[in-house]
């Protein structure tokens, strides 16, 4: 009868985990990067910094919602959140992202796991941020100054998700707990997770805080969480440390937090002598996300491009494989990739990067644990968002009186006819290449060739003529490098903005280059756009697939 009993509970509580046959759902939603628009006209930032920047600041709001209505219509209980909840940390957006999530658990029986990321906090002791690019009622800018949240508040904010034990937990470490499972207590939990007793030396003799931890919220699973970030100081101002950013992620770590790869080989060892299947997640990457070309790239580009200073470094992937992990969920990237680390051993390490619901392709993943050696993975997008488009009066009120003052607006004003908001965010990526990543990182030589139809690049790299082709004039390289883009923050999900004649003109022009005998600025740059495109194009399957880690691979479906 307990047993019964007990197996009601689980599938009950749990969407469609069933005890004996272990089957459960988790949802994973990241970089939301919420600013709390909603009522608030004076907290929406204009379009002009919002084409410009690799994640949205308004409409997101609408999409984390519409992506929380999605996981409760599909009963899955468990969210975990990769971090990057807000835009940069501020009270105001913490507080409703507390709003909404306890909201969500208290209507619609949800379970919250948060980490740290590198926008909260943005510095660990917290600052002070204005900001000249919010919006006023008649389109021009308004300055903002806000307070930001520094660990602690953050951690004291999100108390009921994940960094702190809860009464209804199975069981909750940190790296710092010395208890045992065996001997486990909430009460003792309680006492060892304050955190004064949650700090590192980080150098200098300064300390900082961590905020990883452990968590068994249902009989089985175990979720990790590795606050993967490292804030270095940087200077010392008025007689206390500045602090650097730690956007670079777990390339710090093995350095500066000594202590976290001990304890993850811990809890890896436990969870196999325990039979407990482990999850693990952060917001920063433990795999290379570009599919492979990063050196590729950093010959040809320079260390700026693709976020090369973000890869995880080849140490950092083997260090965690040989610590027994083969499962880690990541943000921070805002794309959707796989990465696969194969270690010295043969074995590997399986990196899943969680896109942004806050750009181009909009989506999220949900994980089913068939069982404790067989992981599916499908990624949902994110394209009816209700109120997305409620925004589009200040934009309109924001072109005009940037006109009527001599301002030529940067932005194309097509995206406020947008019918959805995966249209909405690829007006947006659009915009963002032209502006941001073609000035940035394509050398300066390739430039002059943007306007080339197809059919003069193809014309100039090889002597072939299809200028009568309607397939080959109605594209420029404007378009293949917007492509290039769109496949390497969303791979095969950009599929379905590139037409199907356009990817066989490119294969057939990347073809003609690679044999081409010419020696010119035109062959050099289609064979290396045509490199880093194949590249995203054919990468591990990263939509929706299966990763048996028994056989140790991983299967597309």
């Amino acid at each position: 009868m307990h047993y019964v009993l007990r197996l009601f509970i689980s599938v009950f509580l749990g969407g469609i985990m069933v005890l004996g046959n272990a089957q459960t759902q988790i949802a994973f939603i990241s970089d939301a990067h919420i600013q709390n628009v909603d009522g608030h006209p004076e907290r929406v930032r204009s379009m002009e910094v919002q084409v410009q920047s690799t994640r949205l600041f308004n409409e997101n709001y609408y999409a984390f919602l519409a992506a929380l209505d999605d996981v409760a219509r599909r009963n899955i209980r468990w969210v975990v959140l990769p971090g990057d909840l807000t835009d940069n940390g501020q009270f105001f957006n913490q507080e409703k992202i507390k709003e909404i999530l306890h909201a969500y658990a208290g209507e619609k029986g949800m379970r919250f796991f948060v980490t740290t990321g590198n926008h909260d906090p943005a510095l660990p002791l917290g600052m002070r941020q204005k900001n000249v690019h919010f919006l006023s009622a008649d389109g021009g800018r308004v300055t903002r100054e806000d307070s930001c949240a520094g660990y602690v508040p953050q951690m004291q904010c999100y108390a009921d998700f994940g960094f702190f034990p809860r009464k209804d937990d199975r069981y909750w470490e940190s790296p710092f707990t010395s208890y045992t499972y065996d001997k486990y207590s909430y009460g003792e939990a309680c006492r060892e997770s304050v955190l004064d007793k949650r700090t590192y030396v980080l150098c200098n003799s300064l300390t900082a805080t961590d905020a990883s931890y452990l968590v068994e919220p249902v009989d089985g699973l175990w979720l990790l969480a590795i606050d993967g970030g490292v804030y270095l100081p940087k200077e010392m101002k008025e007689g206390k440390w500045a602090y650097q950013g730690s956007s670079a992620g777990y390339n710090l770590v093995l350095k500066h937090k000594p202590f976290l790869l001990p304890w993850v080989r811990k809890v890896v060892e436990e969870a196999r002598k325990r039979h407990k299947t482990l999850v693990a997640f952060s917001h920063y990457p433990l795999v290379d996300f570009n599919d492979g070309v990063s050196e590729y790239v950093r010959r040809m580009w320079g260390d700026r491009c693709f976020d090369l200073h973000r890869v995880p470094e080849t140490e950092v992937s083997e260090a965690f494989l040989q610590a027994g992990l083969r499962l880690h969920f990541a943000g921070h990237m805002h794309v959707n990739d796989t990465g696969i680390w194969e270690g010295k051993d043969g074995k590997h390490l399986y990196n899943i990067q969680v896109p942004s619901i806050a750009t181009y392709v909009p989506a999220y993943k949900i994980l089913t644990i068939e069982s404790d050696e067989v992981f599916r993975v499908e990624t949902v997008t994110l394209d009816t968002v209700p109120g997305f488009d409620s925004l589009f009066p200040l934009y309109r009120a924001e072109y005009q009186s940037d006109s009527l003052r001599g301002h030529s607006p940067v932005w194309n004003k097509e995206i406020l006819s947008a019918r959805t908001y995966g249209e909405f965010c690829d007006y947006q990526f659009r915009d963002l290449v032209r502006l941001r990543f073609i000035p940035r990182d394509l050398p300066e030589s390739w430039r002059a060739c943007l306007d080339f139809t197809g059919a003069q690049m193809l014309k100039a790299v090889s002597g072939k003529d299809k200028s009568e082709d309607t397939d080959w004039t109605d594209w420029c390289m404007k378009d293949l490098v917007l492509d290039l883009y769109r496949l390497r923050y969303a791979e095969r999900l950009a599929l379905k903005d590139i037409p199907e004649t356009r990817l066989v003109a490119y294969r057939y022009l990347f073809d003609r280059t690679r044999i081409s005998p010419l020696r010119s600025t035109e062959v050099e740059m289609v064979n290396g756009l045509g490199t880093l495109f194949l590249a995203f194009l054919n990468g591990e399957p990263c939509q929706n697939f299966v990763i048996y880690l028994g056989k140790d691979t991983i299967t597309g479906y």
